[in-house]
């Protein structure tokens, strides 16, 4: 002979008022968006694009390395292409600089890969560092001593650095 149980039953919780649940759970919610989108904002620095060209005795220089560094903050960079010019990058998805009075000092960065090798001592040979970038790099190579200073206060298309 089978024994069969009774279904089991559950109690039904009755409230009083049910708005007063409902706004008891969404409330904890409500109150995370409200303090949470005040951060939301663009809080971080005011960036502007720069771009323009650096010469050295009114010739056009490739293959630097422009660090613009900031009083304060994170710093920018751009590097001159075989014309001269040069587009800045506050970070790897934003282009610009900082709005402030930048220190800039020079890198050479050649793009020949045995020139590379060599000014990094990794490899023995002449490099095709010239003249003019020894100069430059004595003059501007360091960031505790350039006597280069650039104040950005608005986007600058055509920023023409003359390093003489």
């Amino acid at each position: 002979m089978a024994i069969i149980n009774p279904p089991i039953s559950m109690p039904i919780l009755k409230m009083k008022n049910p708005m007063l649940f409902k706004s008891s759970i969404i409330f904890p919610f409500i109150f995370l968006l409200l303090i949470t989108l005040p951060s939301c904002g663009n809080k971080g620095p005011e960036i502007v694009p720069v771009s323009g060209t650096v010469k050295y005795q009114d010739k056009p220089i490739a293959d630097l390395i422009l660090n613009f560094e900031p009083e304060d903050g994170r710093p920018s960079w751009a590097q001159t292409d075989e014309s001269g010019k040069f587009q800045a990058k506050y970070d790897a998805s934003q282009d610009g600089v900082k709005v402030a009075k930048h220190k800039v000092w020079i890198i050479w960065q050649p793009k020949n890969i045995l020139d590379q090798q060599i000014e990094q001592g990794l490899m023995k040979g002449k490099s095709s560092k010239t003249t003019e970038i020894k100069q430059i790099l004595s003059k501007y190579g360091d960031v505790k001593s350039t006597p280069l200073i650039i104040e950005i206060t608005k986007p600058e298309t055509n920023l023409e650095i003359k390093l003489d």
